[in-house]
């Protein structure tokens, strides 16, 4: 089995792909876009991406693949703390950092240390936490990456701090993705679908309805822009599967009052906090 992740290697999606892959295969990949063309192309078995982060929220990159690029299921759901830390070639001072590297989610978990810290030092986005740690590995200029501890032995970089997240609460969801959908089971916990609907005046509130009348609880909804149709929006929304039964009737109804449906999948949580 092969399961593909964000790379290059050491990236907390690395983490994240290495939980569920049990000592298998693991093949990186320079984009989130890239790692799920691969597993619906069939290069792969499984895709790790990350879904969403307590801090920063959504990752669009992810859900809009997801949406509107692939036809993919996912197929769990690992809930994973992330501690970030900041990293450089040799010991050097934080006032004497001019540039700070690092993936735009990763840099926005860690504005508060940033701004009270190197209030000076140029903040640039890499691809991954791992590519800004390789960029500075091979930099002449005194500058830093912020990232996953154990990409530290694999770029030979020294720990400068560490934790340094602006909140020690802070998790990312990854889903595992596939290309088939899975067998139906009884003990899976969480169920994501995306919809849209006419942009008329109540016709979101009488989705919504729906799942009220059914007694299933709705833990998020987020929206995001129909591509090519201004003004029109997709909503993301994740259920919990407390009666699998009232799960099926309220999404049947669903599928017949909107006019775009996706079912994402139906899966359980792995919680690492």
């Amino acid at each position: 089995m092969k399961y593909g992740f964000l790379g290059p290697m050491g990236t907390f999606s690395h983490s994240a792909a290495s939980y569920f892959a049990k000592g298998e295969e693991l093949v990186p990949y320079p984009s989130i876009y890239d790692v799920l063309l691969a597993v619906n192309g069939g290069e792969i078995d499984y895709a790790v991406v990350p879904v969403e982060n307590s801090t920063e929220g959504s990752v669009n990159a992810t859900i809009d693949a997801l949406i509107f690029d692939f036809s993919l299921f996912i197929d769990a759901q690992l809930n994973m703390p992330i501690e970030e830390g900041l990293f450089a070639k040799d010991d050097i001072e934080l006032s004497d950092i001019k540039k700070v590297l690092s993936h735009p989610q990763a840099l926005a978990q860690c504005s508060a240390f940033l701004r009270k810290n190197l209030p000076n030092a140029q903040i640039i986005s890499a691809a991954s936490t791992s590519e800004a740690m390789r960029i500075v590995s091979e930099s002449e200029e005194d500058a830093a990456a912020i990232g996953n501890k154990i990409s530290a032995p694999i770029y030979g970089l020294k720990i400068l701090r560490e934790k340094i997240q602006d909140s020690d609460k802070n998790f990312t969801r990854f889903a595992l993705v596939r290309k088939n959908a899975p067998s139906e089971a009884s003990e899976r916990t969480k169920t994501t679908v995306s919809f849209s609907v006419s942009n008329e005046p109540g016709c979101l509130f009488k989705i919504l309805s729906i799942f009220s009348i059914y007694d299933v609880n709705l833990t998020k909804l987020i929206s995001r822009p129909m591509r090519d149709r201004p003004e029109e929006y997709v909503f993301f929304v994740d259920l919990e599967n407390d009666d699998l039964n009232d799960i099926r009737d309220a999404l049947t109804m669903v599928k017949r009052k909107t006019s775009f449906y996706k079912l994402l999948g139906s899966y359980n949580i792995y919680d690492l906090r």
